[in-house]
């Protein structure tokens, strides 16, 4: 249950009454009592439970007193190759004699969320094991634009003015946008908004240090334009962020993609590389090549069942609900797409691929429906699927 993850007796009274006062909880409204017969599918959405399946559960686990400095955990993957978590984020790092490459800067790791004044900065976090002491941070390089990923980057050059920032083309064109108005939003963010790359690419670049390497790609915008593959050969790790969530569902509306069949085709782009670990940047469950294949399933079987759900008759009664309000209706029209596509997802018995998503993929009961929602308008309308 989540109450076994809540310690404080404050926040157990408050989520119990939240409960109380809603009883069963849904993912989606269900009151559609004025749609045909057959056309409110979501009346029969699976309630939400917020149980982790077995499949989905932190490793380490910071509840069992597994993280190596208590509220966040620093671990060596191979070869000098270190990932770190506070049990949301992940950020990687790569030790050489000459230095560290740091890849992404979440402003979340470090913070202590018990106790404030024990919170530390991400360059703490960094120097906290033996094998950084002494050793400068050279380059950092940045995954993508989103602040929660790299929003303490002007920690780590406040420490290190002549740090090399890198980054793609886009991520720099998309950081000059920005107006700084909304600092303070994320907790642990540094004082200043993220410095602008000094080092830029557009395809491919290999980033060195000592004898360590990391190969830097750039095939599309399977999250947001100048989202990056980031590659250790050698420690056979690949790291793509906030794409594919190993154990997990993605983050609602297909983790904010703002392509939907490069989002797919990211997939098979990861399992093109030779890799052990796979990063994807948040929580503190690392992945393999079985969890993204398993992943991939859980997106084509949404795929298939959003464009069932497209095709099913029983939806286009809604139109003739309200013909004075087109607009109205065509929004009860896809979310009912939707639920009607998440319907089919999590019943194992008519989803394409046979599994059981509710008992292997981490909030599936709550992301399947903004997931087929996403995927059914972008089946609708983009040319290029």
């Amino acid at each position: 249950m989540l109450l076994k993850y809540i310690k404080h007796p404050l926040m157990i009274a408050v989520t119990l009454a939240m409960f109380s006062a809603l009883g069963s909880v849904h993912a989606y409204r269900t009151d559609h009592g004025f749609l045909p017969p057959g056309a409110n599918v979501c009346e029969s959405h699976v309630s939400v439970s917020l149980e982790v399946p077995p499949n989905s559960q932190a490793v380490p686990d910071p509840f069992k007193g597994e993280f190596s400095h208590g509220f966040y955990h620093v671990e060596e993957l191979n070869d000098g190759l270190f990932y770190m978590t506070d049990g949301v984020y992940q950020a990687m790092f790569l030790v050489s004699k000459r230095g560290i490459i740091v890849v992404d800067a979440p402003p979340s790791i470090g913070v202590n969320q018990v106790d404030s004044t024990q919170s530390v900065s991400i360059v703490d976090v960094l120097y906290s094991i033996p094998e950084t002491q002494g050793l400068p941070i050279k380059k950092l390089i940045y995954s993508h634009t989103h602040l929660d990923h790299i929003g303490a980057a002007s920690i780590i050059q406040d420490a290190f003015p002549k740090v090399k920032i890198i980054a793609h083309w886009q991520t720099q064109q998309q950081l000059r946008l920005g107006t700084g108005e909304l600092e303070g939003l994320l907790p642990g963010s540094g004082t200043n908004p993220p410095p602008m790359p000094t080092q830029i690419f557009f395809k491919e670049k290999r980033i060195k240090l000592g004898k360590q390497t990391l190969h830097l790609s750039y095939k599309g915008p399977a999250h947001e334009p100048g989202n990056i593959y980031i590659y250790a050969a050698k420690q056979k790790v690949l790291m793509l962020v906030d794409v594919i969530f190993p154990g997990w569902s993605p983050f609602t509306n297909l983790a904010i993609v703002e392509d939907v069949p490069e989002y797919i085709e990211a997939y098979d782009e990861v399992l093109e590389y030779e890799f052990d670990v796979f990063v994807g940047g948040h929580f503190n469950r690392l992945g393999n090549r079985d969890d993204i294949i398993e992943a991939q399933q859980y997106i084509l079987d949404i795929k298939a069942n959003a464009l069932a759900a497209l095709q099913n008759p029983a939806l286009f009664q809604i139109f003739g609900v309200a013909p004075q309000n087109g607009l109205g209706a065509f929004s009860i029209y896809l979310d009912q797409m939707a639920c009607d596509c998440a319907n089919r997802t999590l019943d194992p018995g008519v989803t394409p691929s046979g599994n059981d998503w509710l008992s292997r993929i981490g909030n599936s009961d709550i992301n399947t429906l903004t997931h087929c929602w996403e995927m059914g308008e972008a089946m609708r309308i983009d040319p290029t699927f």
